[in-house]
């Protein structure tokens, strides 16, 4: 049986308003992603679901520090969607010309077969 696997990828940021001019890159920018391996076992069983996670992202635009807040079937995609989120590569925020950590930032990845 053959199986067409779609992912969709729902992006939820959370950052701060200020009243201060705007830095050079007040966030960092998305450059690249990469699709997560939908776990065979869920197609198999026809399982879908969503990941929601938090993660920082380095001065190098790397997503670090990343957790699971929520998952629906709960631990069914949680590997494969955190190894595609640290895969996925930034161009990191900058201020006063200089590359800074962005911290607190949440994603939501959707598994839905179709």
């Amino acid at each position: 049986m053959k199986y067409s696997i779609l992912t969709s990828i729902s992006f939820v940021l959370f950052m701060g308003c200020s009243s201060t001019p705007q830095p050079e890159r007040p966030h960092a920018v998305l450059q690249k992603t990469a699709n997560p391996t939908y776990p065979i076992h869920a197609v198999r069983n026809r399982i879908e679901g969503y990941v929601q996670m938090s993660f920082d992202i380095s001065e190098h635009g790397e997503p670090v520090n990343i957790h699971v807040l929520n998952s629906v079937p709960e631990h069914i995609f949680d590997k494969a969607a955190i190894k595609a989120l640290s895969n996925w590569k930034y161009a990191p925020k900058v201020e006063n010309g200089v590359a800074v950590m962005q911290k607190d930032l949440q994603v939501q990845l959707d598994f839905k077969l179709g």
